[in-house]
């Protein structure tokens, strides 16, 4: 039978991943904004960078949830953190019986959401330490990528979660996706936010890229800092890291994740500059909320979403 696959979300990974899975043969449903769609109808979905030069065309499209068919067998919603909890409302429905949903999305707590409204054996979470953008409606060009795509289900121990999992990552692999499946994804969820809490602010505050914030010991002292706060967090948390210390884990950010991504501005800054609401609350924010349940002052991140929302405010405000 077929696999019939819902990307709920057509930013720049959800039309990465959408013109892949296409392009492999798998049915495809694209539900996303009408300029980004009318494009695709008329001419295919394109990619370029990284990843190669691909086009994709015969898709299903929707502007709208009451627009899809289903049921579903993969959901992969790919909107911003903070459309999580209604995306997954308006799609749970048309998930198959025996189906997945992953998470494609920056910040934390994106797959609790799924996991609340469709069981923790159903709700995989992804690592993605790739960078897009949207080069003109219809086309998705890949810029960066620091490491391959994780996947992995809240529960693993749920029966047949793990099996399942790596089933989702050959298939991804098989559409050229770079996959790896793994029994720890709350591991990664966090060693992502390591990377994205120091970068995603400074750069959208500073206007720079990635690199340029490595370069200056004064930043270096405050992406530290935020670093050192997430990991004591989650560590109080209970959560198993990847890396003993916070220090192991600098001397990989700035020895290879940083280098590899140098040239990179942050979706932050891209969307502070459209004039659109940022992740900041499902990043720094969300190491501000869980400090604050643990009685952990974390006033590195607290200062970043401050400042984020201050800029959010300025831009609504015009």
């Amino acid at each position: 039978m077929e696999t019939k696959i819902l990307i709920a979300g057509t930013g720049p990974i959800g039309s990465t991943f959408g013109c892949l899975l296409r392009k492999a043969g798998y049915d495809v449903t694209l539900l996303g904004r009408e300029w980004h769609l009318r494009a695709i109808a008329a001419r295919g979905l394109e990619l370029d960078g990284l990843w190669g030069t691909h086009r994709a065309e015969g898709f299903k499209l929707a502007s709208q949830a009451c627009e899809l068919a289903g049921p579903y067998d993969l959901i992969l919603i790919a909107v911003k953190a903070y459309d999580t909890k209604g995306m997954v409302e308006e799609v749970a429905s048309r998930l198959a019986s025996n189906g997945l949903a992953i998470s494609l999305q920056n910040g934390l707590g994106n797959i609790e959401t799924l996991a609340e409204r469709l069981g923790p054996g159903r709700s995989l979470g992804a690592s993605i330490l790739v960078g897009a953008k949207i080069a003109e409606p219809g086309r998705a060009t890949v810029t960066v990528q620091a490491a391959p795509v994780i996947i992995g289900p809240l529960d693993p121990a749920a029966a047949g979660a793990m099996e399942r999992t790596r089933h989702i990552a050959e298939l991804f692999n098989e559409a050229r996706i770079p996959c790896e499946p793994t029994d720890l994804i709350l591991s990664h969820l966090w060693a992502k936010v390591f990377y994205n809490a120091p970068l995603n602010p400074l750069g959208a505050l500073l206007q720079v890229h990635y690199g340029a914030l490595s370069e200056q010991a004064e930043l270096k002292a405050v992406m530290d800092e935020i670093i050192e706060e997430a990991f004591t967090v989650a560590r109080r948390k209970g959560v198993r890291l990847l890396w003993r210390t916070a220090d192991e884990y600098r001397e990989l950010f700035y020895g290879k994740l940083v280098p590899a991504t140098y040239n990179h501005q942050s979706s932050m800054l891209q969307d502070l500059e459209k004039g659109r609401r940022t992740e900041i609350d499902a990043l720094n924010g969300k190491i501000w909320g869980y400090g604050r349940e643990l009685d952990f002052p974390t006033p590195y991140n607290e200062t970043m979403t401050r400042l984020i929302r201050a800029r959010e405010q300025r831009l609504t405000e015009r």
